[in-house]
C-alpha cells in the first residue's frame, strides 16, 4: 500500500512539473524562427562572437555572413543581428582591513538590435551579466585565472540571454 501511494505521489509530481513548463536550464533551444541570420559585429573573432555562432548553429540557424559594423547587408530580406563590442567593467565592492579591495563586481554587457529590411524586430537594447568575486592577495596568478573563468561563464550567460531574446521575437 505504501509503495502504491509513493508511486502515485511520484507520478503526480512528474506530471505537474511537466505541465508547468519546467525544463532543465540550458536544454531549451532557439526555435526555427530564423533559418538564416546575418551578424554585424565590430569584433567578429571575439570569444563572445564564437560562442554566439556556435549556439546559432546548434539551433539550426545558418549564419550567412559576419559583417563589420556599418557595412550594408548583402541580402536585405535576411534578419541582421547587430552586436556592439562587449564591455567589461570591474569595480571594487568592499575593502579589507589593509584598505585594499577585497571584493569586486564584474559586469559584462553588449548592445544588440535585430532588423529585417526596414522592420525593427528587436529595438536597440543592452544585455548584461553581473558577478561578484573575491580577490586573494596571496594568490595573484590564481586570481587572474579565476577572472578569466568567470568572464567566460558570463559570456555564456550573455549568449543564453541573447538566444532567449531571439526566441521571443514575434513572427
Amino acid at each position: 500500500m505504501v509503495f502504491f501511494l509513493r508511486l502515485i505521489l511520484l507520478l503526480s509530481v512528474v506530471m505537474s512539473l511537466g505541465s508547468c513548463g519546467y525544463s532543465l536550464r540550458g536544454s531549451d533551444m532557439l526555435s526555427s524562427k530564423f533559418e538564416t541570420i546575418q551578424l554585424s559585429s565590430q569584433q567578429p573573432n571575439s570569444e563572445f562572437s564564437r560562442l554566439l555562432r556556435r549556439s546559432l548553429e546548434v539551433a539550426n540557424v545558418n549564419v550567412e555572413a559576419i559583417l563589420a559594423a556599418g557595412i550594408e547587408s548583402v541580402a536585405t530580406d535576411l534578419p541582421v543581428l547587430t552586436i556592439s563590442p562587449e564591455r567589461i567593467v570591474n569595480r571594487p565592492v568592499s575593502i579589507n582591513p589593509r584598505a585594499r579591495a577585497a571584493q569586486y563586481e564584474m559586469r559584462v554587457s553588449i548592445s544588440i538590435a535585430l532588423n529585417r529590411a526596414e522592420e525593427i524586430l528587436i529595438s536597440p537594447e543592452t544585455l548584461y551579466v553581473e558577478r561578484v568575486y573575491f580577490e586573494d592577495l596571496e594568490n595573484i596568478s590564481g586570481n587572474q585565472e579565476e577572472i578569466k573563468i568567470i568572464a567566460t561563464e558570463m559570456r555564456r550567460e550573455l549568449v543564453n540571454q541573447l538566444m532567449r531574446r531571439l526566441e521571443a521575437v514575434p513572427n
